[in-house]
């Protein structure tokens, strides 16, 4: 395992760290950003050129550089957040969590982002992202990527958003899909119940237009705290602060009163005025198929501004493993010390990468612990509320076995007592069978074979 990367600070800084690391390819030869990026992008996040990140470094009709697999494996995602490795980062945040008053998982989060003594800094010199003022801002001039052949148009599929609630002033930064129209204005699209979606309704409830600025690039830690699932109004900067050990450097937006980060490598700036929508979509996603087009908010673009010779940031996203998957699973390591807050029976806690974004979880337990009862608990509040499957294991059973899993299953359940269903959710007990039993020979067979095997002429 490599140690711990130090300094990164911004995506080039994670760029740099990965060519010394001889985990990313420079692709010379001149691609398409209408499918074959991404054509190019499935291939290597299934495996070939050993899974490395790819910087496109001429893409047809556009001036600038695209970056895709920056996170797409286990040990890319942990360095982007400047750990070792996720264990590593899980055993630091088991030790944050363990000095927080609190007992309940949200409050001990809270309570934990509120003692960042300063989740930013607003730097208001002339930010790096401010280096090229765009008079006539040009979204098409990105080269944004169209990943498959159905999906409605080209997408920023790594766009940090930033909105702000009116009433109470609280910040969101929210990782939404953009796609890109021909007249220049962008379609955002945030699930109802986010806060993206709760301010732009406050917003419109007031009959005014909602400001949002789009970062590309920035530190790498800014994007996973973007993408965890925090509660309500929790600060993704204080998180992102803490997995850096500093302060998010920030500057301020030009049309509006929000920041973004300093060292982005783009920044859009807008309003979403009431009422006003476009049909976004469809786009592929990780289940293989099409999400249908949809109504949703149109952006129109105020200001945009870049960095001397920018490089956009974009992923792919499809059928696992995609890079998308290793960050899911890295936040899995901050998830398990949090669910034993409220659930202390918890031992383990798995996400299979192809399950990952319909809240597929293994989990194994104590001794005594009712997997049923723990399921249906999950499925009230939490994270796993909208989980499409729980499958809930005794302690001795290896969550990352998957034949072991299955095998365990198969020979434990008794669907008409351990299944539970509930609105398209299903929940398997694979404990009320009782402890796992495995066969083996003894110990003192096991190390009496140790010391005979060579005897035997099996060596290979």
């Amino acid at each position: 395992m490599a140690s711990a990367p130090e300094g990164v600070r911004d995506l080039r800084g994670f760029i740099e760290l990965l060519k010394a690391r001889d985990e990313l390819r420079q692709i010379g030869a001149e691609v398409d950003p209408c499918l074959e990026v991404a054509a190019i992008t499935q291939q290597v996040s299934k495996g070939a050129a050993g899974g490395r990140a790819l910087l496109f470094e001429r893409v047809r009709g556009h001036r600038w550089p695209v970056v895709t697999n920056l996170y797409g494996s286990h040990q890319r995602a942990a360095w982007a957040v400047g750990a070792a490795s996720g264990a590593a980062l899980q055993t630091n945040w088991r030790r944050a969590l363990a000095d927080m008053a609190a007992n309940r998982a949200e409050d001990g989060l809270r309570e934990l982002l509120a003692r960042q003594p300063s989740p930013c800094m607003i730097h208001s010199q002339a930010a790096l992202c401010r280096e090229v003022w765009l008079p006539r801002p040009d979204a098409l001039s990105l080269p944004a990527l169209q990943s498959w052949s159905g999906d409605g148009g080209r997408y920023l599929t790594l766009p940090l958003v930033f909105t702000r609630d009116p009433d109470t002033g609280a910040g969101n930064c929210g990782l939404y899909r953009v796609q890109l129209f021909a007249d220049g204005r962008l379609a955002v699209r945030w699930k109802p119940g986010s806060d993206a979606y709760r301010h732009c309704a406050a917003w419109h409830r007031r009959g005014r237009a909602m400001p949002v600025a789009i970062a590309l690039g920035g530190d790498p830690a800014l994007l996973f705290a973007a993408a965890f699932a925090l509660p309500p109004d929790a600060d993704e900067l204080a998180l992102a602060a803490w997995l850096r050990g500093r302060p998010m450097t920030m500057t301020p937006c030009l049309t509006s009163d929000l920041a973004v980060p300093a060292t982005a490598e783009f920044v859009l700036e807008g309003l979403v005025e009431p009422g006003v929508e476009g049909l976004e979509g469809p786009f592929g996603n990780h289940t293989g198929s099409y999400q249908a087009a949809a109504p949703a908010p149109l952006l129109r673009l105020t200001s945009m501004s870049h960095r001397q010779a920018p490089v956009l940031p974009a992923t792919v996203v499809g059928p696992p493993p995609m890079e998308d998957c290793f960050l899911a699973a890295l936040a899995g390591y901050l998830l398990l010390p949090l669910l034993q807050m409220d659930f202390p029976d918890i031992v383990d806690l798995h996400l299979p990468l192809e399950g990952i974004f319909h809240g597929n979880a293994l989990l194994s337990v104590r001794s005594g612990c009712c997997g049923r009862s723990l399921i249906q608990a999950l499925w009230r509040h939490g994270p796993f509320r909208h989980a499409r499957l729980l499958v809930v294991l005794p302690a001795a059973v290896s969550l990352r076995d998957a034949a072991i899993c299955y095998w365990h299953v198969l020979n434990h359940v008794r669907p008409e007592r351990d299944l539970v269903m509930a609105e398209g959710r299903l929940g398997i007990d694979a404990t009320a069978g009782g402890e796992a039993a495995f066969l083996d020979h003894g110990p003192a067979m096991s190390g009496h074979l140790r010391r005979r095997w060579r005897e035997y002429g099996l060596e290979p």
